[in-house]
């Protein structure tokens, strides 16, 4: 080392870059929200502020529909119904191959998988609390509805542990959807 220099190339890179992670640091502290304390963790935002604790995040069901998880259950198994004996039909068929019929016996296979799911995610819900519930699972993910004033982090987090057990479905696949 030169005599006479007080800051050497070395010493400079390492200053700057300690600002830069000191920045780093300060700037995803700033815009962090405070309430998040996993990674990934769902935040809610909501206009109203009741409690912090349940951030409010339902939807308003019109009066003309109070029995909506009822009317609900009804209409995916009367579709559920028609869906299955639309492919029973199709199976009777003579034209068919065998591996048409090998995809249609998969296909009610599938519907089946996705009944006894639904069933043991609302029946699970209702165990935990939640009084009323609906499970929709779709080939993109799965729609879980629940009866609630707002949700915590805790229930959301019970909801997709029971999701996540019964499915195994991803956890961005999950949608939770409270109803007043």
């Amino acid at each position: 080392m030169k005599k006479g220099k007080v800051f050497g190339k070395g010493q400079i890179t390492v200053a700057v870059m300690l600002a830069a992670l000191g920045a780093a640091i300060w700037l995803n502290a700033k815009y962090l929200p405070s309430g998040t304390k996993y990674l990934g963790e769902a935040s809610y935002v909501s206009n109203s502020s009741k409690s912090d604790a349940a951030v409010q995040t339902s939807a308003k069901v019109k009066e003309e529909s109070a029995d909506y998880f009822e009317n609900a259950k009804k209409e995916r198994e009367k579709a559920r119904t028609e869906a299955s004996e639309t492919i029973e039909e199709t199976l009777k068929s003579d034209k068919l191959t065998d591996e048409d019929k090998k995809s249609a016996l998969a296909k009610i296979t599938e519907i089946g998988d996705r009944i006894e799911s639904e069933n043991n995610i609302e029946a699970l819900l209702k165990a935990k609390g939640f009084e009323k519930s609906l499970a929709v699972i779709g080939d993109a993910g799965i729609s879980v509805i629940v009866k609630s004033e707002g949700l915590t982090s805790a229930q959301t987090m019970q909801i997709q542990d029971i999701v996540t057990e019964q499915t195994k479905i991803t956890l961005e696949k999950i949608k939770i959807i409270p109803v007043a």
